[in-house]
């Protein structure tokens, strides 16, 4: 029994040890950095950008930002458009548009946190197709 155990106790060493594995396992940790990354701070840089590049029109709140399983598209759910500003209705609230899910394309995700410099010019491609899914 005490060798059977051992013999399990080697293999599961191996099994863990093994390149797959920690390949595996490294890849998952990126991802769920990148993703503490993109909730935490892209989110806000984003809402940000996007009022500028709306015209002062609208207004975002993202509900969570992450990335696909790749690393090469940005996944925003529970996003809501609310207009801002100049309402002829006097006293009537306007209805923001709400979107469940869109997925967007961004092959440089995941060089994010690397290269600061190019996030803006990312985050102005994702307003642009965000603007363009929302049929604005």
């Amino acid at each position: 029994m005490k060798q059977e155990r051992g013999s399990a106790l080697k293999w599961f060493t191996a099994f863990i040890l093994s390149p797959g594995m920690i390949f595996a396992s490294t890849y998952l940790v990126v991802w769920l950095a990148m993703n503490l990354y993109l909730d935490h701070t892209i989110k806000g840089h984003l809402e940000r950008v996007f009022i500028s590049e709306a015209g002062q029109r609208f207004q975002i709140d993202i509900g969570s930002l992450r990335s696909g399983a790749d690393l090469n598209s940005l996944m925003l759910k529970k996003l809501e458009l609310t207009p801002i500003g100049g309402t002829e209705n006097h006293g009537t609230k306007p209805s923001p548009l709400e979107i469940a899910e869109l997925r967007i394309e961004c092959p440089d995700l995941s060089f994010f946190p690397f290269r600061p410099a190019d996030e803006i010019p990312a985050l102005r491609k994702v307003c642009h197709a965000i603007l363009s899914n929302s049929g604005q």
